[in-house]
């Protein structure tokens, strides 16, 4: 699948998520609060914030409640999630992908959660992002690692399944071009959720508009097959374990 396609396969279900996805996106609302605490204790210049990838504006609304004097730009390729935002927020319609937005030039704060492992070359974006800030700018981005999902991966593995799911950014990768003098912070947390059936998971991840993968989807079979063998824990619910990192950079 090349990149435009799959570009536009990820637009269109988001969108399609849009009336429903902060009913159900509660990894994304907890993670949200996270980088607000993080944002809390850091020193930031004056200027325009951004949160990029913004989607219903979640992480934004979250930062204007606790600087109440600021207004945060919210900036998503998906129309109809921007359409979820508060009226009188300010909205900017673009595709990452594309770089950034002329009005994100200089900027003393980039923030984003939960959006750049759906960018092409996520690492090479966050380099790109991190340049555009101004001298002593700091940029926070939350993003799911390469050990996520381990139920679903190694049910795969033991009983010949192909694994569907995403590929996600290996953190070591998302450091490498950065120097020690730029990371204020990397963390990792684990974050599980619990389901009464595989149905119930894959459910959640299409309420959100998550759904979008570069594979080729399960057969009926392998997916019958995956429900029968995913382990269970002790209350008979299926688990699904993420690895979040919170990046923390700041531009001397």
């Amino acid at each position: 699948m090349n990149n435009n396609t799959w570009s536009k396969k990820i637009q269109i279900n988001f969108n399609k998520a849009a009336s429903n996805y902060t009913e159900y996106c509660l990894i994304q609302k907890y993670f949200s609060k996270k980088i607000v605490n993080l944002l809390e204790g850091l020193e930031i210049k004056n200027g325009e914030w951004f949160d990029l990838g913004s989607g219903t504006g979640l992480l934004a609304d979250d930062i204007e409640k606790s600087f109440l004097n600021r207004k945060v730009y919210r900036v998503d390729f998906c129309n109809d999630m921007l359409l979820m935002n508060k009226k009188e927020s300010k909205k900017i319609l673009w595709d990452l992908n594309k770089g950034l937005h002329p009005a994100t030039n200089n900027s003393p704060l980039l923030v984003s959660n939960f959006c750049i492992h759906w960018l092409n070359n996520p690492e090479k974006i966050l380099e790109d992002w991190f340049m555009q800030l101004q001298s002593g700018g700091k940029l926070i981005i939350s993003y799911p690692t390469n050990n996520c999902f381990s139920e679903w991966k190694n049910t795969c593995i033991r009983h010949q399944i192909k694994y569907t799911g995403l590929d996600f950014p290996k953190v070591k990768n998302m450091l490498n071009n950065f120097s020690p003098n730029e990371i204020i912070s990397s963390n990792n947390y684990l974050y599980i959720e619990n389901y009464p059936d595989i149905y119930s998971l894959f459910r959640s991840i299409i309420n959100t508009g998550a759904q979008s993968s570069a594979k080729k989807n399960f057969s009926v079979g392998e997916f019958k097959k995956l429900a029968k063998y995913w382990p269970k824990d002790k209350k008979g619910f299926i688990n699904l374990s993420w690895e979040i990192n919170i990046l923390v950079l700041g531009k001397p």
